[in-house]
């Protein structure tokens, strides 16, 4: 692996080859294919109709980096790739789902393929402090979303893809018998409140989304709609009443510290005294996953000017509108939490 002196490692992590070698690996599925038993260059170029010269350049220069290891020749013969547990990662079918996430070519990959000219601008950020999206794509990055409905798309599938994964954990891990009405905040197209509705027969839900979404999401929640009601409008304005719950998943990092409070007021508001708001994010530090949760922090950055946060910070911003953390659960999820806050609580 090229973490073997100072001077290489620096090489390959700043040179823009490495993300793109990478990606170049991911696209061509060579993991898969050495795994299925693929193991030289020319075998590999053979099945990915790619240059056996200028592919076996590319597969040294990730070996190095610790995707494979090679096995030298034997005289007359080829030199053969293996996985290292590095490599495993982008198998297709690995849980981590990253080989989709960096394939050039996968269609469902559109939204961050959008990130990626606002990520180039991370130095204009950081001498700033302000989001770069519109530098790069000519509007503000909910404004981009709207003029660009394919792009919605893969951003909605996107959230769903993570609720499908946090849903069945949080509707075990938290106490939904206890709950009779949850007000899902921004939720998206519906995707979690739906699968926290099934999960719970007995739970009333309300879905809170931007009127481009509410039609969608009417569509996603049909299976419960006698339980669910959608209510187009903004989460800055005065929250739909009657929550005894009001949900807010994978939301609050989207925004500055000042939005994100004005979010959790707006919450506060809405609730009776002793009501929970129940804020599921990514924590800086959860001590597990830590490389992405920094990546999604200065993802927000660069795109909207929001914020990773500690679990200090998310209690700080909830003290300031009244609320007191009550609680807080790490899920198997890497790097996400559940954190309870309570309205007039103690802790």
């Amino acid at each position: 692996m090229f973490r073997q002196d100072p001077l290489n490692t620096i090489l390959a992590l700043g040179s823009g080859f490495t993300p793109t070698a990478v990606r170049v690996t991911a696209t061509l599925r060579l993991p898969d294919l050495v795994e299925q038993g693929h193991r030289t260059v020319s075998a590999l170029a053979a099945e990915t109709g790619t240059d056996e010269q200028s592919l076996g350049r590319v597969l040294h220069y990730v070996s190095l980096l610790g995707l494979f290891t090679r096995t030298e020749a034997p005289e007359g013969g080829e030199t053969a790739y293996e996985l290292t547990d590095v490599g495993r990662v982008l198998l297709g079918d690995h849980p981590g789902n990253l080989r989709r996430w960096l394939d050039y070519e996968d269609p469902s990959r559109a939204m961050e393929a959008r990130f990626e000219p606002a990520i180039g601008l991370l130095m204009d950020a950081v001498r700033t402090g302000a989001p770069v999206y519109e530098q790069a794509h000519g509007r503000p990055f909910w404004a981009d979303l709207e003029a660009h409905p394919d792009i919605e798309k893969s951003f909605n599938a996107g959230i769903a893809r993570i609720a499908n994964r946090l849903v069945p954990e949080l509707a075990r891990s938290y106490d939904w018998s206890s709950v009779r009405h949850v007000v899902d905040v921004g939720g998206g197209n519906g995707s979690l409140l739906l699968k926290l509705l099934t999960e719970h027969p007995a739970l009333r839900g309300t879905l809170l989304e931007l009127e481009s979404v509410i039609e969608e999401a009417r569509g996603t929640v049909s299976p419960v709609a006698g339980r669910c009601e959608l209510v187009a409008g903004s989460f800055f304005d005065p929250m739909p009443a009657g929550g005894d719950v009001y949900l807010i998943a994978n939301t609050l990092h989207n925004w500055s510290d000042r939005d994100a409070g004005r979010i959790l007021g707006r919450c506060a508001e809405a609730l009776e005294p002793g009501g929970r708001v129940v804020v599921v994010e990514r924590l800086l530090d959860s001590g597990k996953d830590p490389v992405m949760a920094s990546y999604a922090d200065l993802l927000m950055l660069v795109l909207l000017g929001g914020r990773e946060r500690s679990q200090e910070d998310l209690r700080t911003l909830g003290g300031a509108v009244g609320l007191t953390l009550t609680d807080a659960r790490k899920f198997e999820l890497p790097g996400h939490w559940l954190i309870e806050f309570t309205k007039g609580g103690t802790r």
